[in-house]
């Protein structure tokens, strides 16, 4: 399977970001799943449409967007959860809801494109 055709998921309620994040990813090789709300991520994650990875930027989400990250964990899809701020609450939450790591913002790009690395080669 080549790079560009594993898929990673980024959720995300801010369309300018969900879009450099979106081009950042495809520059590092990576097809995209870009969705902006909770039904459309439930309708991508029905069709398992070749994700390997998922992003999801918690802000601007209520408390269901737990829920989702409980379901790729149950799909095995490694999950890396986007925070808007340092917090052991949402550490904690993120990890027994089954994120696999937690970046805060603003995020450091070097780091990011390592993690996506990190997971991408791990599933092959």
């Amino acid at each position: 399977m080549t790079a560009s055709s594993k898929k990673l998921l980024i959720v995300g309620s801010n369309f300018r970001n969900q879009e450099l994040l979106s081009e950042f990813i495809e520059r590092l090789g990576y097809g995209v799943t870009r969705v902006d709300d909770l039904a459309a991520m439930d309708q991508v994650l029905d069709d398992h449409q070749n994700i390997r990875f998922a992003l999801v930027d918690i802000t601007g989400f209520d408390q269901n967007v737990w829920e989702r990250c409980v379901r790729l964990h149950s799909l095995d899809i490694p999950l890396l959860v986007i925070s808007p701020k340092q917090s052991l609450a949402v550490r904690k939450m993120g990890f027994s809801h089954g994120a696999r790591t937690i970046l805060e913002k603003p995020l450091v790009m070097r780091e990011l494109a390592d993690t996506i690395h990190g997971f991408m080669r791990a599933d092959e």
